[in-house]
């Protein structure tokens, strides 16, 4: 925990903000939102729609497993319509199967969970890790993606949008995804951990947005001005694990949105004499810190 920076969930938030959610905090609301799961250094997102339908993006690190499986069960999910994998890399796709499995951790018996679709990249060049491996070799439908596909359910809309072409010989990361999502009234722009340059041509794509949820856990090569010109973000929300190597969200990024409303669901280790430079004095008065899930309500549109 990180007591100088630690916020307290406010239950008669103002618009966009989320309510810390999970053991021991306040309750899901019932009602169509989404979920920011605390999955450590990785990301994992739920969304929820008005009738019920589960959409994740994302299934964090390996242990992430737990977390999600806890997030559908609060949420009374036995079913996830659509989940969506913005690229390959462990700390985004390893607790996918784990979960598949449900809470005994058996598969193949009753409590596994059910997934009607699955949306990824494709897996040429898929990297050559156990985790790839055993995501690749799930037995459950999988459809490969692009720019322009889209799906929807009343009330919730998940688009692919164009992110430019990544460099030759690019790293996982730039392989990735970015999505406009749209619960109700609330839209987001989720890139995954693409570069810089890709997160800004995605954020043209799909515009002004209530919520940024900043590539690559809130890396300096993730975020520019130019990306907050164009997405417009009301809040900025930040996927990392306490105490990460990384120094996740980086002194550079908080400095950027020094302005900005931001929620960080952790953050690396926060002492003015840590490892990671510049972290305690790069915070805003706007910056909070979760240590648990974050629920961000979306109420129906007008």
């Amino acid at each position: 925990m990180h007591p100088i920076f630690f916020s307290l969930s406010l239950l008669l938030a103002a618009p966009l903000d989320p309510l810390d959610v999970g053991p021991g905090l306040a309750p899901p609301p019932r009602g169509p939102g989404l979920r920011f799961i605390d999955v450590g250094q990785g990301s994992s997102l739920l969304l929820v729609g008005r009738e019920g339908q589960a959409v994740l993006v994302d299934a964090g690190p390996p242990p992430a497993s737990e977390a999600i499986l806890a997030a559908l069960a609060e949420h009374d999910l036995a079913v996830v319509d659509l989940w969506v994998f913005s690229h390959f890399d462990n700390d985004h796709i390893g607790g996918f199967v784990r979960a598949l499995a449900g809470p005994d951790n058996i598969a193949g018996t009753a409590d596994d969970l059910e997934l009607r679709e699955r949306w990824d990249r494709g897996l040429d060049d898929a990297p050559d890790t156990p985790a790839a491996t055993a995501y690749a070799a799930a037995e459950v439908p999988r459809r490969r993606v692009r720019a322009g596909d889209r799906w929807d359910a009343p009330g919730l809309s998940i688009r692919v949008v164009p992110a430019g072409s990544p460099p030759e010989r690019a790293a996982e990361n730039a392989l990735g995804l970015a999505l406009c999502i749209e619960v109700e009234s609330l839209r987001l722009l989720a890139p995954g951990d693409l570069p810089v340059a890709q997160v800004e041509a995605a954020a043209r794509a799909c515009g002004a947005v209530d919520v940024l949820w900043a590539s690559h856990h809130g890396s300096r090569t993730g975020i520019s001005q130019a990306v907050l010109v164009a997405a417009a973000p009301a809040l900025v929300v930040i996927s990392a694990g306490g105490d990460n190597s990384y120094c996740h969200p980086h002194a550079e990024t908080l400095s950027l949105l020094h302005s900005h409303r931001v929620w960080s669901t952790d953050l690396a280790g926060a002492s003015p004499h840590g490892s990671c430079a510049g972290l305690a004095t790069a915070w805003g008065r706007q910056h909070h810190v979760a240590l648990a899930d974050l629920w961000l309500a979306a109420g129906e549109a007008d």
